[in-house]
């Protein structure tokens, strides 16, 4: 294809050289991030597999060992050894904490924040039972709807690749036109710089193409934040210095303010369906104050902050509404506060009308993380599809130095006429 390409823009022969050289580059890369995506796209769909038929097989007989055995019987590739290795650590191992460390394996292969849920909602079963058929349906909903939406993104994710082809196929033909345009004895074609610019374009085409299949090519089961820690504490500080006095801020601090209130509050929808769903979880056996105490340590970084406020909160209205109420009171997420307070009234329910509550707060908190996921999705797209921009901007570039050049040779062919 690239060879075409070089003698449809009539190339010398080194310019096609260096094309072809750059070529077989680029497929090199190409075929490896190719080889990487099929092995990212069969880790999601195994993890999927497994996840589903542990919560199938638990959910008919609540033995840990059991339903990894009924897993590695539907799973295929990797999974399937790394479950083998799982049940011999079972089987051999004598500890005290011997399903945690055994169900390590398996997380350390797959980062996901839902197997790890999964995990520890099951080890607490296993050891403690309870009624445990309600919890675990609120998992495999929240695995489905994760299932569905990912499976969209990574259709969206394709399209942006396609767009990005067509704009680098569209640009090479309306660029390649311009060699054809003028008359044979006012072509610029053995030019230096036409060659010269032809073969940067060509190469910068395929780095394009190379940059997109890289930058989309993403780990379907890892979920990555968009703020770093330090840029989260430095919003939150922002944020809280505003509401508490606005008039001490600085004149660069009220120009930001907006900025870093807007992305807390699109982290935070982002990541607070996933922490809800685990203190619901945590409710099979604890109180709401301990289900959000223990939820502390594996909360999202850009909730931490938020809990922590909550639970010092607790300690000074141990029975009071004021925690809930004073809960991210700073910005403007009604909806997710409105879901914390339906934890209020759980204690004071008895214990069906507090799983109908809970059952409520699920069927909410479903609907966010929908929204949530979305969110998500569409920020990486829309980061994506910035790099369809890179081939016709390079086209734009090409096409002023083509016409430049035309002038020149047109202009120096009248010159000799004239002279003559």
């Amino acid at each position: 294809m690239v060879l075409g390409i070089t003698l449809a823009y009539r190339l010398n022969l080194f310019a096609i050289v260096i094309c072809m050289l750059g070529a077989v580059f680029c497929n090199c890369l190409f075929l490896k991030e190719e080889e990487k995506r099929k092995t990212y796209l069969d880790k999601y769909k195994s993890l999927i597999a497994y996840m589903e038929q542990m919560a199938y097989s638990f959910k008919k007989q609540p033995k840990i060992v059991l339903a990894i055995s009924d897993a590695q019987k539907v799973c295929t590739g990797m999974i399937k050894e790394v479950l083998e290795e799982t049940l011999i650590r079972i089987d051999t191992g004598s500890e005290e904490n011997i399903y945690e460390n055994a169900l390590k394996i398996i997380q350390e292969e797959y980062d996901c924040k839902r197997l790890r849920s999964l995990h520890e909602f099951l080890i607490k079963i296993e050891k403690h039972g309870g009624d445990y058929e309600n919890y675990l349906d609120i998992l495999l909903e929240d695995i489905r709807g994760w299932n569905n939406n990912t499976s969209l993104f990574i259709k969206d994710v394709e399209r942006v690749k396609r767009n990005v082809l067509i704009s680098i196929f569209s640009t090479l033909i309306t660029c390649g036109f311009m060699a054809y345009l003028i008359p044979t004895q006012y072509r610029f074609t053995d030019h230096l710089i036409y060659q010269v610019c032809s073969t940067v374009m060509i190469l910068t085409m395929m780095g394009a193409y190379i940059l997109v299949q890289k930058k989309l090519n993403f780990d379907w089961t890892e979920e990555k934040s968009f703020l770093g820690e330090k840029m989260i504490i430095k919003y939150y500080f922002l944020v809280e210095k505003s509401y508490e006095d606005e008039k001490s801020l600085s004149l660069l601090e009220r120009l930001s303010v907006k900025k870093a209130k807007r992305r807390l509050e699109r982290e935070i929808a982002k990541e607070f369906p996933d922490w809800i769903r685990d203190v619901a979880i945590n409710l099979q056996n604890d109180t709401v104050q301990s289900a959000i105490e223990n939820s502390y340590e594996k909360a999202p970084f850009v909730l931490k902050r938020p809990i922590r406020k909550l639970l010092i909160d607790f300690e000074k209205y141990p029975v009071g509404i004021e925690p809930y109420d004073r809960l991210l009171k700073e910005f403007e997420l009604d909806e997710i506060v409105s879901s914390v307070k339906m934890f209020y009234s759980i204690n004071e329910l008895g214990k069906e009308e507090s799983q109908q509550q809970v059952q409520t707060i699920i069927e909410r908190n479903n609907q966010m993380i929908h929204h949530a996921e979305e969110m998500k999705n569409k920020d990486y797209i829309g980061m994506a599809s910035m790099y369809s921009a890179i081939p016709m901007f390079v086209g734009v570039v090409k096409i002023m130095i083509d016409m430049v050049l035309m002038i020149l040779v047109f202009t120096s062919s009248v010159s000799q006429v004239l002279q003559g």
